[in-house]
């Protein structure tokens, strides 16, 4: 019954998400300004911030700038509570703003102080640091190396400074703090060079050295550069590791009980490796995540390895917010900021799998003349703009984010839930109806419906009941739709009553319909969506055989009636059951509902009921039952005993989302037991495979280790053991998966098929064989029948070897949705950047990844007509398929 990824170390939906502007756990917050020139739709969920330098320890000021031109948070600078205040400087942003604010609308971030000084911190005039190289200073102290006895005093005092700041963020109740980016190389004392964000060491001889014990030798080298080539890059190189002890400490302590950490990380292939080395050493902890930093441009060539990168990182990164530094942006003919093509690209890539969740922030410096006059406050105003027009404008992403079916999912991505058993629980009345709003699942179960009735009606499998006549307008008329808007005249003709006069008054042509008789069980009916598709795929059909006799001028017309037998388990649902028959008279083929007792539901499903009988209706009979223990209910005995009353066809919707993890088989293999099946009897689903693949995600790592600590057994309460990590770790869960990355194309496991194939071929021997009908009155073919279906074994088991794939499955995304072509070409792709020019190394080499476990799918083909090469281009529209596998997968589904 659902269809989320099943993860194994995706659907239990029951409300939609509102699109509201806050910054919920660390976004940017904010409600509607009506100063504002252009606020974030809401059709749409794009939560946008900025950082303006400016004002970077006036968060009062950046925020009622920010907000006069529609972005929803701002980034201010954490301030110094250790060292003492000097010249008079205070904030006066404090006392301004009022708590809401800061909690929703304020991201803090971690620089160097003004006064802050590689000696004796007392520099007059502050710091010069640029976007991106925000506390690199407080960084390059916290995690020296150096055994100098001044880089100790100074990593002691940067200690006390740095945790003033994060206490006061905490005090504040900030929702997040941006961290400088993971160290590519030690901070050990050594003279003359720092790296800047890309690894790159640049000349800093007119510096003094914080850490030496002399004074510093100058290195005079072209272009400020120490070497030519780019020097050597450590992600594992002592400091990042004192850098992953300071975090992991951090997130463990009271401070990030309510704020998330969010450390910069330059978009660079060494960072992104650097950044999921510090993850992993932090325990995969879920308060530290990381802020992409996109902040110089991106050439073709570099593209692919970039695409693969963030494929594996969007998973297991922990990715919060992406940032876009002002120097990225172009200019149109008109002076307006715009993206390159590739930066375009990653933007997509970003938001299409990540977008209901991830935050956006514009920072760096602008030239101040980027229009707009005095709406234009924050001088970004037109950077946020073009960032919301490619978030809106494109179909791809409106399809992945604004339809129905993703904001009902909304609240439960990345949510591990227990799988659904439907056999042992009583499914609740706003889980049905949750299932019954998916726009596509139901649809194919109709066609599916459909071309059983069509085929069997052209292989003469259904039973003769009679003739009837009616005229030719009311034939060309007749559906279940317009049974209900029929008037008392029409509904008189189309009935029956008064044909002949009806006929000579208006002129018209009586003639004559075959109607033959289906049986259609449906078992596990919920509250009828499944018969609800039936009725109209029986009217759909017979519409189609009775255009047939009036396009061949005079041939036979054929209609359909059928009998459906609804079985559900659920007392309160069938109540509902009970209840759409009394009301709908599409569930009493088109007649007014009576209810005449258990005697007269016995008789229609013999095939003994006088009521007038519409071409192309449906008579639904209710039946409260485990369909496993059809032989022990009365009206089901009758039906088994009699050979014509059982099932021409029999839907279900069992499946689980790894397809047999919600017992079908064992349900339906029950069914088939009972003997309430024909042979040749059709099942819908005919199959469904299994599939598992592995993934990468910390989100979900994290999630399923915090399930350990919850109780074994709610029942007991507190006296309950908890689950215990290697239960939590090894439990299977049902989650629509997010922030994953799928890492290798999924396999097949196992596929179940129904009904049993060897029951044909014993019914044939039996029929053969033997009489009909023993001596007790029951049939040999339901001996046989039954018979195929006991002491079958279930037990399945696959052994799988994933070998390497190049693009790092990079086209699946998460797991969940179609394969993305355009990505995994790009993924795919070659490259000319060389390395040792200052490219990227674009070989498939160029990634790790961390598996954390496998999600699984199923692939299930409702109805698929198996016949000669003759009837091979009819038959690819004669098959109905549902998936969540990524490379069938059924787009809509949800």
């Amino acid at each position: 019954m659902s269809e989320s990824n099943t993860i194994i170390s995706n659907k239990s939906m029951t409300a939609a998400t509102s699109h509201s502007s806050g910054a919920n756990n660390g976004g940017g917050g904010g409600g509607n300004n009506s100063h504002s020139p252009q606020q974030p739709s809401n059709n749409i969920t794009f939560i946008g911030g900025v950082s303006l330098p400016e004002h970077s320890d006036d968060a009062a000021t950046s925020l009622q700038h920010a907000r006069q031109d529609g972005f929803d948070y701002v980034v201010t600078a954490l301030p110094n509570t250790v060292l003492p205040l000097r010249n008079g400087s205070r904030r006066t942003d404090v006392t301004r703003l009022e708590s809401k604010w800061w909690s929703t609308s304020i991201v803090g971030m971690v620089a160097d102080p003004p006064r802050w000084n590689k000696n004796n911190g007392a520099v007059e005039g502050g710091s010069d640091t640029t976007s991106g190289d925000e506390g690199r200073g407080l960084l390059e102290a916290l995690t020296s190396t150096s055994p100098a006895t001044i880089a100790a005093e100074k990593k002691a005092e940067a200690d006390k400074i740095f945790c003033g700041m994060m206490e006061w963020a905490s005090h504040m109740n900030i929702p997040a703090v941006i961290l400088p980016s993971v160290p590519l190389q030690e901070n050990d004392g050594v003279p003359n060079a720092k790296s800047n964000a890309m690894g790159v060491q640049i000349n800093d001889s007119d510096e003094e050295d914080m850490f030496a014990d002399a004074a510093p030798t100058a290195v005079q080298s072209n272009n400020n550069i120490v070497n030519s080539t780019i020097p050597v890059i450590d992600i594992n190189n002592n400091s990042a590791k004192e850098y992953a002890r300071l975090i992991s400490n951090l997130a463990t302590s009271p401070i990030c009980t309510h704020v998330q950490l969010w450390i910069r990380v330059p978009l660079t292939l060494p960072s992104l490796q650097a950044f999921q080395l510090l993850l992993s050493r932090c325990d995969h902890s879920p308060s530290v995540g990381c802020m992409l930093y996109i902040h110089e441009r991106l050439d073709v060539a570099e593209l692919p390895a970039i695409v693969r990168a963030l494929h594996g990182f969007m998973g297991g990164g922990n990715v919060k917010a992406v940032s876009w530094d002002t120097a990225v942006f172009l200019k149109n003919k008109k002076g307006f900021p715009t993206l390159s093509k590739n930066h375009q690209f990653v933007f997509g890539l970003l938001f299409g799998r990540l977008g209901r969740t991830l935050r956006t922030l514009v920072e760096g410096p602008v030239d101040g003349n980027t229009g707009g006059g005095s709406s234009n406050v924050s001088l970004r105003l037109h950077h946020l703009q073009y960032l919301r027009h490619l978030r809106s404008s494109r179909p791809s992403l409106q399809s992945k984010l604004d339809s129905e079916e993703a904001i009902l999912e909304t609240p439960y991505l990345d949510n591990l839930q227990s799988p659904l058993q439907p056999l042992g629980d009583h499914l609740e009345y706003q889980t049905y109806e949750t299932f019954e709003k998916d726009p596509i699942k139901y649809k194919r179960y109709g066609e599916a419906v459909e071309y059983a009735l069509e085929d069997g009606m052209g292989d003469g499998k259904f039973g003769y009941l009679g003739s009837t006549r009616t005229t030719l307008r009311q034939l060309k008329r007749m559906s279940v739709d317009d049974l209900d808007n029929h008037d008392d005249e029409e509904e008189e003709d189309y009935y029956g009553h008064n044909v002949a006069a009806a006929g000579a008054n208006d002129n018209e042509e009586m003639v004559e319909v075959d109607i033959y008789q289906v049986t259609i069980l449906v078992v596990g009916a919920g509250r009828g969506p499944l018969v609800r598709e039936a009725i109209h795929a029986v009217s759909r059909v017979s519409k189609l055989w009775m255009n047939k006799g009036i396009q061949h001028g005079g041939g036979p017309r054929k209609a359909l009636h059928a009998k459906i037998i609804a079985i559900e388990k659920n007392p309160s649902a069938v109540l509902y059951l009970q209840s759409l028959k009394g009301v709908d008279p599409s569930w009493n083929g088109g007649h007014e509902y009576h209810d005449h007792g258990e005697a007269d539901q016995q008789h229609q499903l013999a095939g003994h009921d006088n009521t007038i009988v519409i071409p192309g209706t449906s008579n639904v009979t209710v039946i409260g039952c485990d369909m496993r223990e059809a032989r022990s209910h009365p009206l089901l005995q009758h039906m088994i005993q009699n050979a014509k009353s059982r099932a021409d066809i029999v839907v279900s919707e069992l499946l689980g989302s790894f397809g047999d993890n919600e017992l079908s088989p064992e349900c339906l293999d029950g069914v088939q037991r009972c003997g309430l099946l024909k042979d040749g009897c059709v099942s819908i689903p005919q199959s469904y495979t299994a599939f598992i693949a592995p993934v990468s995600s910390a989100r979900l790592h994290s999630e399923s280790k915090t399930q350990s600590c919850l109780p074994l057994n709610t029942n007991e309460g507190p006296a309950s053991p908890s689950v215990g990590m290697q239960r939590a770790m090894e439990t299977p869960y049902v989650v629509r998966s997010h922030a994953a990355s799928q890492t290798h194309e999924e396999q097949a496991c196992w596929t179940f098929s129904h009904p049993h194939p060897s029951s044909l071929v014993e019914a044939a021997t039996a029929s053969e064989n033997m009489d009909t009908t023993s001596d007790e009155g029951v049939s040999h073919d339901f001996r046989s029948s039954a018979k195929a279906a006991e002491n079958l074994n279930n037990d399945r088991h696959a052994h799988l070897s994933f070998r390497r794939d190049p693009t790092h499955g990079a086209g699946i995304g998460c797991g969940y949705g179609a394969l993305d072509r355009e990505v995994a070409s790009m993924a795919s792709s070659s490259s000319l950047a060389d390395p040792q020019e200052g490219g990227i190394s674009t070989n498939n080499d160029d990634t790790s990844l961390t598996i954390h476990g496998f999600l699984g799918s199923f692939h299930s083909v409702l109805y698929e007509k198996i016949g000669n090469g003759e009837e091979k281009e009819d038959q690819q529209q004669r098959s109905s398929v549902i998936s969540i596998a990524p490379n069938t997968f059924s787009v809509g589904m949800f």
